[in-house]
């Protein structure tokens, strides 16, 4: 492989912006992807794969490179080891450092005595981990969670079966195949772009994590019912509760950002659905839903730890002191916006995390001062059953 010096001066100042600046990853990658159109499809693979897996592996070629975010040439030396780990002799030119070959050896074998530096996590991400859920199904879910997410799709069955999905999908040049428990969740082959595609446009189906398609099902909403998702966001789980309650009956979409729920109103309409209402919290508005609800989904801000591998940026942004401030978020949610639960009403809770910490002590918490309210069931959905992690809890109102 050649490496252009504007290929390798690109994923330094990209890398910059992500751990000096704070950028996230995504961002970083779709604008400069953008304002270079002039790149070939390899360089441009080249270019996003160095990053995304450098952000992945951060700690772990920090360690190799032995440098610090203080050493002045500390990005070109990570580059460098991730480059020569990865291509090897393969490469036709210099590395942006030149490292020494015996060193560079040693610090790789070195770095798998330490679980932090092997797994590429903080320090106090590993502590937590372990405390949370012991030592053994921490490494395991570690493992997963370093993984290449894969690509999953919940199929629109307001207008489409999956069979009829599976088939356009394949005239597109798509292989996916069903996945989990639901018909609705296909999984794909390898990962493509969907959104330019005639049969995402048509509104067949939504990109959606097999595990976050589960939590709709948890909630399990009838037609007609009078439905709250509370904290809504861009409505992936919105749009799938109006299609198990056949567009019937009625979902108000709630959220804090107001340009977040302007998505989903565009989502909503390329979905085809036509009973979801959406409502900026302001002072008042839970206090006037007051037990209206036949169903509530609390799907509230969280760690993310369920989701590393689709968002390994994270785990360099999130701090033991900010899990502490959602911790308190995640109650407070909870102690509120329960009472726009009617009597007989379900309330289902769900994060995107994995650590008890977040979800079942705060179940355990908000129960024991609620006793109106009892458990029905919960559920853990850990990386290493395929898809992200998830926690969802359903709570029934006496």
């Amino acid at each position: 492989m050649k490496l252009h010096p504007n290929n390798i001066q690109s994923i330094i100042q990209a890398l910059k912006k992500i751990f000096l600046d704070g950028a996230y990853a995504d961002d970083v990658v779709r604008n400069l992807l953008q304002s270079n159109p002039k790149w070939g499809s390899r360089d441009r693979r080249f270019i996003a794969s160095s990053i995304y897996s450098i952000v992945r592996w951060w700690k772990r070629y920090v360690f190799i490179a032995d440098t610090t975010k203080k050493d002045s040439d500390c990005f070109e030396k990570v580059l460098s080891a991730y480059l020569k780990e990865t291509y090897g002799d393969g490469l036709l030119t210099p590395l942006p450092v030149e490292l020494n070959e015996e060193i560079f050896a040693s610090r790789i074998k070195a770095a798998t005595a330490d679980r932090a530096v092997q797994a590429s996590i903080p320090d106090w991400m590993d502590a937590l981990g372990v405390k949370e859920l012991g030592k053994e199904l921490w490494e395991r879910e570690l493992h997963f969670s370093n993984l290449e997410a894969d690509v999953f799709i919940r199929v629109n069955t307001l207008k489409h079966t999956s069979a009829e999905i599976i088939k356009q999908l394949n005239a597109e040049g798509i292989e996916a195949t069903q996945f989990g428990p639901y018909p609705e969740t296909l999984k794909l082959a390898e990962r493509k772009p969907l959104q330019r595609l005639h049969s995402y446009l048509n509104g067949g189906y939504e990109i959606q994590d097999s595990g976050s398609q589960v939590i709709a099902h948890y909630l399990k909403p009838s037609p007609n019912a009078f439905v709250i998702d509370a904290c809504a966001g861009a409505g992936g789980k919105t749009l799938h509760l109006s299609a198990l309650m056949g567009n019937k009956g009625k979902i108000v979409s709630m959220d804090i950002e107001a340009f977040k729920l302007k998505e989903l109103e565009r989502r909503a309409e390329r979905a085809g659905t036509t009973i979801i209402q959406t409502k900026v919290i302001r002072e008042g508005v839970i206090t006037s839903l007051k037990n209206k609800a036949d169903y509530l989904l609390l799907d509230v801000p969280c760690s993310g730890i369920g989701v590393l591998r689709r968002n390994p940026d994270d785990k360099w942004k999130l701090s033991a002191e900010r899990i502490q401030e959602l911790t308190q978020i995640q109650q407070q949610i909870l102690q509120e916006y329960s009472s726009m639960v009617k009597p007989g009403g379900v309330l289902v809770y769900a994060t995107c995390s994995i650590l008890p910490i977040e979800n079942d002590n705060q179940i355990e918490q908000f129960l024991k001062s609620n006793t109106g309210f009892q458990l029905e069931k919960k559920q853990t959905i850990y990386p290493s059953e395929g898809g992200d992690g998830y926690f969802m809890a359903r709570l029934i109102k006496k």
